[in-house]
């Protein structure tokens, strides 16, 4: 969807959104604007933090839909997804806060390792911008990497995006592995990584633990 798109990464500053001119109604909040010739966008902020939105055809009283197809071409359909994007950036760039990662809990563990352990992520790859590398200030060595990778990467055959952690447990990881904490790493040695998934299940104080091993296995011996 493009308002998942637009929005990803991103925390709704509800305090921001009457300036912009968004209206309440109900659990949400509304703002319409004509965008192209006789079309009027609706975008639509909850109060959970989501963003929905549509276009209406003002002659007939309905929803354009064609500028959400991949295949629909034309001056027409590409003016109207063009412009209805540029209004999403435009109330994104107004009424939102960048996060550095897209779930909660993702972001709640990079806040925790940052105070914890005075690092910051580190953004390493252009193709890859939203993989953090965290490093032991002591060895320089990575202890934790951040990653949004395709979902069957950890869980064959499943589709989606899901985010993770990559963590050095060495003798403890079976541990791990076995209650279900952790799963074989992704893209990295099976013998002595572990890879996370956020918002899967495992609790932030269990992530916290074996943070705080992998730390305790990058340190300068």
């Amino acid at each position: 969807m493009l308002e998942s798109e637009v929005f990803k990464r991103r925390t709704i500053l509800f305090d921001k959104l009457e300036n912009f001119g968004f209206f309440k109604q109900n659990d949400s909040f509304i703002y319409e604007r004509k965008i192209y010739d006789g079309m009027l966008a609706r975008i639509i902020v909850y109060d959970d933090g989501n963003v929905k939105g549509d276009v209406i055809d003002e002659d007939l009283n309905e929803p354009y839909v064609n500028f959400r197809l991949d295949n629909a071409v034309g001056a027409f359909v590409t003016g109207v997804r063009n412009a209805y994007v540029a209004l999403l950036n435009e109330i994104a760039e107004a009424v939102t806060a960048k996060k550095l990662y897209d779930k909660d809990q993702t972001n709640r563990i990079g806040a925790y390792i940052e105070q914890k352990y005075s690092v910051k992520p580190e953004f390493m790859w252009k193709k890859f911008p939203h993989f953090g590398v965290y490093r032991n200030a002591d060895s320089k060595k990575w202890f934790a990497i951040i990653m949004d990778i395709g979902r069957d990467k950890v869980f064959a055959g499943e589709s989606g995006e899901i985010e993770v952690m990559n963590l050095k447990l060495d003798d403890k990881a079976e541990e791990y592995l076995r209650c279900g904490a952790a799963h074989p790493s992704y893209h990295m040695n099976h013998k002595s990584w572990l890879t996370v998934v956020f918002e899967d299940g495992v609790s932030d104080q269990t992530i916290k633990e074996m943070i705080e091993i992998s730390f305790e296995n990058t340190k300068k011996r």
